[in-house]
């Protein structure tokens, strides 16, 4: 639409994740801090209204604000969403935020195929670019109404005090701080490969549905992987799962980029698997560390995280116009899971938070409260 170069692509996208992201902890905090209710819907619908007019954008600068203010809606929808996801899970916590990030990731991938699609049937229409996005509007703004009033009739109990960063997150940074280091270098390699091996296979001559078709791959590679990794860390721990899992995947996602295409597409859904598959353990990891700020400890794993990781973005363009490939620039990202999976096993197990039961709420609690 506006004739961008990597490096503007990198920017345009590290602006995207950043607000996206970084925004979940404010709303996570803030959430927890003043005691919040059912802001779910409401930031679905604020995300969906400025996801689907982004094409009606006559410049790059009203692009990327509507980018932004999509950003916003996603980062108030997620803390409170993993906070009723993490409650619901009981003791399976790293379950059932797999749970929830299989919802996430497996509507990430039918977008990415959905995306191609809408933007074809606009054309057809007479529409200009991605402007076809238009036609999910109803079905979103739909969802959104659905997700308030669901929500609205099942809600966490409040904690009897509120959640104050001196008291409920600095005690624990240092317990906190290996998991996070984890999470950041697994999320540069996703960001890496989410947003640019789809421009990699449009630069070879491929259509937009191969492209799409590349991130439905990865996006539910990482989805299954989700769930497999939490189940099997019940068994064999966290530190064993994460560690093995960002292992596993460099080998896949180098050979990916250098596959045919169906041989990458089969390559990039295992790459998914493996580095994606501690992901949601992690994140239950943070949970499990901060029980009195369960929304803010959802944020971190599920926002900071991927806004610190949104950064590379720009680096990754920059190397791609600097040596001429976008193939090279990617790999280099594919080594971050070695360091990760060292970070993870060298870590010591971190000990629980105790909650009390004057602390967190009881099932109990969120029955009278409903």
């Amino acid at each position: 639409m506006f004739s961008l170069d990597n490096r503007q692509l990198g920017l345009l996208m590290m602006l995207s994740v950043l607000i996206t992201n970084l925004g979940q902890p404010i709303f996570g905090y803030l959430t927890d801090r003043f005691r919040w209710r059912n802001v779910v819907g409401l930031g679905v619908f604020i995300s969906v209204v400025f996801t689907c007019t982004v094409g009606f954008m006559p410049n790059v600068w009203l692009f990327a604000a509507a980018l932004v203010l999509a950003g916003v809606g996603t980062a108030l929808f997620h803390p409170q969403g993993g906070g009723l996801a993490a409650h619901a899970s009981g003791q399976r916590r790293a379950f059932g935020m797999s749970i929830f990030a299989l919802g996430g990731a497996v509507g990430y991938a039918v977008g990415a195929l959905a995306g191609p699609m809408l933007h074809r049937l606009g054309e057809r229409v007479g529409l200009g670019p991605l402007q076809g996005f238009i036609f999910a509007l109803p079905l979103g703004v739909l969802l959104a109404y659905i997700l308030h009033v669901f929500t609205g009739s099942y809600q966490v109990a409040a904690a009897k005090s509120s959640f104050h960063l001196r008291v409920h997150l600095l005690p624990y940074w240092r317990q906190l701080t290996p998991v996070f280091v984890v999470m950041v270098l697994r999320a540069v390699t996703v960001v890496a490969y989410g947003g640019f091996f789809q421009v990699l296979v449009g630069d070879r001559g491929l259509s937009v549905y191969h492209q799409g078709l590349v991130l439905f791959s990865f996006a539910f590679g990482g989805a299954l992987g989700g769930m497999l990794a939490a189940r099997f860390s019940e068994l064999w721990g966290a530190r064993f799962i994460t560690a093995v899992t960002l292992l596993l995947s460099p080998p896949l996602l180098y050979y990916a980029v250098y596959a045919p295409f169906a041989a990458g597409v089969v390559l990039l859904f295992l790459a998914g698997v493996m580095v994606r598959g501690g992901e949601p353990v992690n994140i239950a990891q943070t949970q499990d560390l901060l029980p009195h700020g369960v929304s803010m400890a959802s944020s971190i794993g599920m926002g900071l995280t991927w806004g610190v990781a949104g950064v590379a973005t720009p680096l990754v363009g920059w190397i791609s116009d600097y040596t001429g490939s976008l193939a090279y620039a990617i790999v280099l990202t594919a080594v971050l899971p070695i360091p990760a999976a060292v970070i993870a096993w060298a870590a010591p197990v971190a000990r629980l938070q105790k909650s009390s039961p004057m602390d967190v709420p009881s099932d109990d609690d969120c029955t009278r409260h409903s």
